[in-house]
C-alpha cells in the first residue's frame, strides 16, 4: 500500500539509513541467532511443490476428496506458552518429559494476539521490531521479541506404516524451531507459504510430541512490511501428510495452444521422490485427463518410465525439452473468467508388477497468457481488461487465520460484483483461494511475500538479501504453477528495484514464461539514453512533457511485462499511453483508494481504459475493512484500528479502506464498482419508441446466456413489465433493440423512468437465477406540467433598486439581479429565509482529503 507519509519524510528516510550505513562494509549487521541471520531463512525444510494429495485409487484422485487421502490435521487445541521478550522463552519444553500442565489452551490456527496474548499492531510501512528510525539495523530486532511455544500430541495411522510422514505448516508468523520427540527437526521463517519436514525418522508408534517456538519478529520481517496487521503465531493449517517412500512429489502441467485455439499440446514434467533410492526399474508414470463431467478425454493417456525423470542429462548446451508427458488435445474447451472450464488430471505410479502404489491429481484449465505488439493483454487471444481489486487476508475475529468458508465468501461477492481480477496484496494466499479461483473464474495476480516498505529499495540491491528475496518468489512459483487463474506473477510491492528483482524475473521468465511478469517498483530505465537520474528529475515543466508523464523515466527496465502504476491522476494515465517510449500494458495495481466517502472518479478511469488498447485496468485498493472485534471498557462491542489496543508504532484508521466491511458486508463503493464494471453498456436511441443500444462488454460470452428485464415507473411505481430472452449480443457486440412499452397515460408533474436489467437465467456458481448483472434508467420523455395550487390571484414582477420581485396575494420573493441570490421569501406573512440564499458547495473532510494535505 502507499505510503500516507509525506515525501520529504520518505526521502529523509532513505538518507538516514544510507547515513547508518555508511562506512560499513556492509549493512547487513551479524548475530548469532538463526531469526537474526539472513544467510539462515530455513533448516531442513523440504523444497517447495505444487499442491497435492497421495491418494490409493484412480477414483479417489479423480474425485480430489483430500478427506481420503492420506493426511491428518493437526488443527484444534494445542498447549502454548508466551512471553514478551525472547530472552526469557522456555529452552526445554521440547523434550519428551516437559510437563506442560500449567500452560494455556490455544487454538490453532489462530493468531495469539487475538487470544489475548501481547498486542496487535497496526502500521504502514513503519517497521515494528524496533523503537525508532536510528535503530534500522537489518537484520536485526532491537525490540523484545515475543515468543510463542506450542505443544501437540499425535499418533500416527497404522495404514501409515513404511510411508513417508511429513509435516506441513501452511503459514506461520513469522520464524520457527520444529521439534519431534524431543529431536531438533527443523527451522524455517516466510510467514505466507507453507513449509514442510520431513519426520518419517523422528516419529514412532502410538504418542509423538510436537513442539513449536515461534518468534513474533525476525530478519524475514525486514521482507514482511505490509500494510496490515502486524500479528503473530501458526495462522494457517497444520497437517499431517503420508506419501509413498517412492512417491510422485511434484509434477508441472502447461497446456501449449496453437494460433487457432482449437488444440492444444498437454505437457507434464513430473518428479519423484525416493528417500531410499531404491531401484524404479520396471515402473511407470501415468497420466490421463478427465473433462468436467469426469469422462476420459480422447488421446489423452500418457506414460513414461519413473527412472526417466532420475535420468534426465541436463547438456552441456541448450536444455532438455520440457514435458516428460506429453499428448496433443483436439478442441480443448477453454477457460477463462467467465467461463472457467477445468479438465481433472490424474497421475499414476505404478510398480514393476503394474500395481498402482499411489494417485494424485490436478485440476487443468486450458489457457493463453500473451502480450501482443499493441501493448494488448490477450487472454486466449482476446483483449482483456482486468477489473480487480486487492485483496488481504482479514477476519474481524480471527485476524489472518481464515476458514475456507472465508475465502469461498470473498470468491462469491467479487464475481457477484462484476470483478475479475484479484491481486494477493502483498503474499501468496492460502492454496484453496487459488483453488476457488480456478473454479469460479477469477484471474489471479499471485504476489510474492516481499515488502522492504520501511527501509525503501535497500534490500533489492545488497547481495546478502538475494537468497531471500529469490526464494520466496521461487518457492511461491513452485507452489502455485498449475493454477490456471494464476495470469501473472508479482514479485512483491514498495522495495525499490535492484539486482535481486532482475535476478528473480530472469529465473521466472526462464522457468515459466506462460505468464507475464509484474513489479511496481521496477521503475525507470538507466539504460535508455533519455533516462534522467533522480537527484535532478524533472526540474521543469517543460522537461516533464518530454516524458509525457512525471511517472515515466522515459521507461521501465525489460525484466518486467507490464508498466504498473500506483494511484496515477488521469492526465498520467494518458501520458503514459501516449508516450513514445512505452510499449507494454499499462497496469494500474493500486488505484481508486477506497477510503471513507470515495470511488467517485471510477467511471472516468474506465472511460480510458475502454478507450485504451494498452490501458489494461487496475486493482481497487482494498478489498476489506481491517477492523478487530474487540470490547471497550463498558463491554460494549466495536471495531478497533490502530491504536485502540495501544499499538505503537501505528497508523490510525488508515486499515479501513475496503469496499465490503470488516464482516464482508458491502459498502456503498462496492455497488458503485459494480456498476462501472458491469458487463453490459445501455445508451438511449429513441426512447418514445423504445429503442436502445446495449453493448455486450464480455470477452467471451454472448449476452444470450442473459435476459432482459424491464418496466416503466411512474413516480417509483411501476405501472408496466417485461421481459426479453434471447438477446443474441456477441461479445464485444453493440446491437439495438426495442423495450415494447406502451405510452403511458401521463399525469401533470409525474416522471416516467425506463429501467432495464440484465440477470442471470440460470443457477451459477456464484448467484442464483436472476441476479442481477448489468442495470440502467432513463427519463422518459412523457410529461405534463404540474398545476399549481398553492399560488392564489395574480403574479406580478418589478425591480426595485438592484432587486427583482415576484409577488403574488399570499407570497414576495426577491432577488439580487447581480448576485442572482434569493435575498427575502415571505410566505403568509411568514418569512421562510432570514438571509442570501447562497450556494455552499463544502462537505465534510474525507479521509482521503486529510492524507492528500499530509502529502504535500
Amino acid at each position: 500500500m502507499q505510503s500516507t507519509k509525506p515525501k520529504f519524510k520518505k526521502t529523509s528516510l532513505v538518507i538516514a539509513l544510507t547515513t547508518i550505513c555508511a562506512g560499513l562494509s556492509s549493512p547487513i549487521a551479524k548475530a548469532a541467532d538463526d531469526w537474526q541471520n539472513p544467510e539462515v531463512i530455513q533448516i531442513n525444510r523440504m523444497p517447495a511443490r505444487v499442491t497435492s494429495y497421495s491418494f490409493d485409487t484412480l477414483n479417489q484422485a479423480l474425485q480430489r476428496n483430500r478427506e481420503q487421502s492420506s493426511i491428518q490435521s493437526l488443527n484444534g487445541t494445542w498447549k502454548f506458552n508466551f512471553v514478551a521478550d525472547s530472552k526469557d522463552r522456555p529452552s526445554h519444553f521440547y523434550k519428551t518429559d516437559f510437563d506442560d500442565s500449567q500452560w494455556h489452551d490455544i487454538g490453532v490456527p489462530s493468531n495469539w494476539e487475538l487470544e489475548g496474548y501481547g498486542t496487535p499492531i497496526y502500521t504502514n510501512s513503519t517497521y515494528p521490531m524496533f523503537e525508532n528510525v536510528n535503530e534500522i539495523v537489518p537484520p536485526l530486532v532491537t525490540r523484545a521479541n515475543p515468543v510463542g511455544s506450542y505443544i501437540k500430541e499425535f499418533s500416527i495411522p497404522k495404514e501409515w506404516h513404511d510411508q513417508q510422514i511429513i509435516l506441513h505448516f501452511g503459514g506461520v508468523t513469522s520464524a520457527y524451531y520444529v521439534w519431534v520427540n524431543g529431536k531438533k527437526v527443523g527451522y524455517a521463517q516466510g510467514s505466507r507459504l507453507p513449509s514442510e519436514f520431513d519426520i518419517t525418522e523422528y516419529v514412532k508408534s502410538g504418542n509423538n510430541k510436537l513442539a513449536v517456538q515461534v518468534m513474533r519478529w525476525s530478519d524475514g520481517s525486514y521482507l514482511e512490511d505490509q500494510d496490515h496487521w502486524r500479528i503473530s503465531g501458526i495462522h494457517r493449517e497444520v497437517m499431517l501428510m503420508a506419501q509413498p517412500k517412492i512417491a510422485i512429489n511434484d509434477f508441472f502441467v502447461k497446456t501449449k495452444l496453437n494460433d487457432s485455439y482449437d488444440a492444444a499440446v498437454l505437457e507434464i514434467n513430473p518428479k519423484l521422490s525416493n528417500i531410499e533410492r531404491k531401484s524404479v526399474k520396471g515402473w511407470k508414470i501415468e497420466a490421463e485427463l478427465f473433462d468436467a463431467d469426469l469422462k476420459p478425454v480422447h488421446n489423452s493417456k500418457m506414460s513414461v518410465d519413473a527412472s526417466l525423470p532420475a535420468r534426465v542429462i541436463y547438456p552441456q548446451r541448450d536444455n532438455y525439452k520440457f514435458g516428460l508427458l506429453s499428448t496433443e488435445i483436439k478442441q480443448p474447451k477453454l477457460w477463462s473468467a467467465e467461463s472457467p472450464y477445468l479438465y481433472t488430471l490424474v497421475l499414476s505410479l505404478t510398480d514393476d508388477t503394474g500395481k498402482v502404489v499411489e494417485t494424485r491429481s490436478n485440476r487443468v484449465g486450458f489457457r493463453d497468457v500473451k502480450i501482443n505488439d499493441a501493448g494488448e493483454l490477450l487472454i486466449n487471444g482476446e483483449s482483456i481488461e482486468i477489473i480487480g481489486v486487492n485483496r488481504h487476508d482479514h477476519d474481524a475475529k480471527k485476524g489472518k487465520a481464515l476458514s475456507r468458508e472465508n475465502l469461498r465468501d470473498d470468491i462469491i461477492l467479487m464475481k457477484q460484483f462484476n470483478f475479475n481480477s484479484v491481486r494477493t496484496s502483498h503474499y501468496p494466499n492460502d492454496p484453496y483461494f487459488y483453488d476457488l479461483a480456478d473454479e469460479y473464474g477469477i484471474y489471479v495476480m499471485d504476489e510474492a511475500n516481499i515488502e522492504s516498505h520501511g527501509v525503501g529499495g535497500l534490500l533489492a540491491n545488497l547481495p546478502e538479501s538475494n537468497h531471500a528475496m529469490t526464494n520466496r518468489i521461487q518457492r511461491m512459483v513452485e507452489r502455485d504453477k498449475n493454477h490456471a487463474s494464476i495470469i501473472s506473477w508479482s514479485m512483491g510491492n514498495e522495495s525499490g528495484t535492484g539486482p535481486n528483482f532482475a535476478a528473480a524475473a530472469g529465473w521466472m521468465k526462464d522457468y515459466d514464461p506462460t505468464r507475464f511478469i509484474h513489479y511496481e517498483g521496477a521503475q525507470g530505465d538507466p539504460n535508455h539514453p533519455k533516462y534522467v537520474g533522480l537527484s535532478t528529475r524533472w526540474t521543469t515543466k517543460e522537461e516533464a512533457k518530454l516524458y509525457h508523464t512525471p511517472l515515466a523515466n522515459p521507461t521501465d527496465p525489460k525484466f518486467v511485462d507490464v508498466i504498473s502504476r500506483m494511484y496515477p491522476n488521469l492526465e498520467d494515465l494518458l501520458g503514459l499511453s501516449d508516450s513514445p517510449y512505452i510499449n507494454r500494458p499499462i497496469l494500474m495495481c493500486e488505484y481508486a483508494h477506497a477510503m471513507g466517502n470515495s470511488l467517485g472518479n471510477l467511471a472516468e478511469y474506465w472511460d480510458i481504459v475502454r478507450d485504451r488498447d494498452n490501458v489494461i485496468g487496475g486493482y481497487i485498493w482494498d478489498w476489506i475493512d481491517q477492523g478487530i472485534e474487540t470490547q471497550n471498557d463498558k463491554g460494549q462491542t466495536y471495531l478497533a484500528y490502530g491504536g485502540d489496543f495501544g499499538d505503537t508504532p501505528n497508523d490510525s484508521n488508515f486499515c479501513l479502506n475496503g469496499i465490503v466491511d470488516s464482516y464482508r458486508q458491502p459498502k456503498p463503493q462496492m455497488w458503485e464498482a459494480k456498476y462501472v464494471f458491469q458487463p453490459a453498456e445501455f445508451k438511449a436511441i429513441d426512447l418514445k419508441a423504445g429503442k436502445i443500444t446495449v453493448k455486450n462488454r464480455h470477452d467471451f460470452t454472448n449476452l444470450d446466456h442473459y435476459s432482459l428485464h424491464w418496466s416503466v415507473t411512474e413516480n417509483g411505481h411501476v405501472i408496466e413489465s417485461g421481459e426479453l430472452t434471447n438477446i443474441d449480443i456477441a461479445p464485444n457486440q453493440t446491437q439495438s433493440i426495442e423495450v415494447p412499452f406502451s405510452k403511458p397515460n401521463t399525469k401533470p408533474g409525474a416522471q416516467y423512468l425506463l429501467n432495464v436489467k440484465l440477470q442471470t437465467i440460470k443457477d451459477e456458481l456464484w448467484a442464483v437465477a436472476g441476479h442481477e448483472i448489468a442495470k440502467q434508467q432513463f427519463i422518459l420523455p412523457f410529461a405534463k406540467p404540474a398545476i399549481a395550487n398553492n399560488i392564489s390571484g395574480k403574479v406580478a414582477v418589478s425591480t426595485k433598486g438592484n432587486e427583482v420581485i415576484v409577488s403574488g396575494d399570499n407570497f414576495e420573493t426577491r432577488f439580487d439581479n447581480k448576485t442572482g441570490y434569493l435575498t427575502t421569501y415571505h410566505y403568509s406573512n411568514q418569512a421562510v429565509i432570514t438571509q442570501p440564499l447562497k450556494a455552499n458547495f463544502y462537505r465534510p473532510q474525507t479521509d482521503n482529503d486529510r492524507l492528500r494535505l499530509e502529502n504535500r
